[in-house]
């Protein structure tokens, strides 16, 4: 199918509408087609990561001698412990999937055009939070893997120049990875990164709802967001839960051994989601890597504004996303397989 580059409504900024005007707004036809609901996904994500997270920090302990064993515990004594735990883990997977699928959507369709500069750049912010969430969530099982990852990561952060030492000590709390990094992941994955995830989805939505939806060639028809659209969310959001649940059921949370500080474990590959830049890291010498990684996350949270100046000379702008877009993806299935088979 071919992609249609997707213009942004009028915005009702300005027009003396109140918040209930703007809740009950009538929404674009094309919001019901497939590719325009990966954005409610990842919220129907997030409300079960922190429903699950919760029920979690009941029985998880953040310290060096205990969280090995109180994960344990969780998986193998307390009452559907693995099955909340594997609702925690699955919900931030997909989570940063349908990000990803949102991402390329917008990305392919340049909705991010006329106006939607802001929606793009609070959405890259979600993005990378939720990845960040990702990062400190994996180091919290604090099994060998956990910890050796956890490692890695925080020396590859410290090569940096300048910011690097600071910004490792930040992370670690001292030199070595110990119990005050643990509880300082903790408290970043239970406490700042959630509350600031939530903020910026809300944000992110208040913005969409405020400059307006994109508007795509064929739709023409409205429906109502009350209760036609939210009715139907809801049964997407149900039989999202189910689909969850079957996996969680298929493949239950494991664990591997504890933390060993004296045997490095034969296999850190991080997380999915970390793999290719992880394998990235692994291919480039030092720093470079790094920065090359941060001047990529700087390209793509500002591309909109590159876009519209390349579109100003007369590039096909149509063309080049698809380029650039299927060369990013095959770069990422690429350094995924070469991290799996090392």
């Amino acid at each position: 199918m071919a992609v249609e580059t997707v213009k942004t409504e009028n915005s009702d900024v300005g027009t003396g509408k109140t918040w209930v005007d703007y809740i009950q707004k009538d929404l674009p036809e094309h919001l019901e087609w497939w590719p325009y609901t990966l954005g409610a996904i990842p919220l129907t994500l997030f409300g079960i990561l922190v429903t699950t997270g919760l029920l979690l920090t009941f029985y998880y302990v953040p310290a060096s001698d205990q969280a090995y064993e109180s994960v344990d515990r969780i998986t193998h004594e307390i009452y559907l412990g693995w099955f909340v735990r594997g609702l925690h883990k699955t919900s931030v997977d997909l989570m940063i999937l349908f990000l990803l699928f949102h991402v390329i959507r917008v990305f392919m369709t340049r909705a991010y055009q006329s106006g939607g500069e802001l929606k793009w750049v609070s959405g890259s912010i979600v993005l990378f939070v939720t990845l960040a969430m990702g990062f400190t969530g994996y180091s919290l099982v604090y099994d060998n893997v956990s910890y050796w990852g956890m490692t890695v990561v925080t020396n590859m952060v410290g090569t940096l120049p300048i910011i690097g030492r600071p910004l490792l000590h930040l992370l670690r709390g001292g030199e070595e990875v110990s119990g005050v990094t643990l509880l300082r992941l903790y408290d970043l994955h239970t406490k700042l990164l959630p509350v600031l995830l939530g903020g910026l989805a809300l944000g992110h939505v208040v913005t969409v709802r405020l400059l307006g939806f994109t508007t795509v060639p064929g739709s023409r028809e409205y429906h109502q967001f009350y209760p036609e659209h939210t009715m139907k969310m809801g049964a997407v959001a149900v039989g999202l839960l189910l689909f969850m649940v079957d996996l969680v059921m298929i493949f239950p949370p494991v664990l591997g051994p504890p933390a060993n500080l004296q045997e490095v474990a034969s296999d850190v590959s991080p997380p999915w989601y970390f793999s290719a830049p992880f394998m990235w890291i692994s291919l480039l010498p030092g720093p470079m890597a790094l920065w090359s990684l941060m001047a990529g996350a700087g390209l793509f949270v500002l591309y909109p504004f590159v876009d519209r100046v390349l579109a100003e000379r007369g590039w096909p702008m149509t063309f080049i996303n698809g380029a650039v877009a299927a060369t990013a993806v095959g770069a990422m299935v690429v350094l995924m397989y070469l991290d799996l088979q090392g």
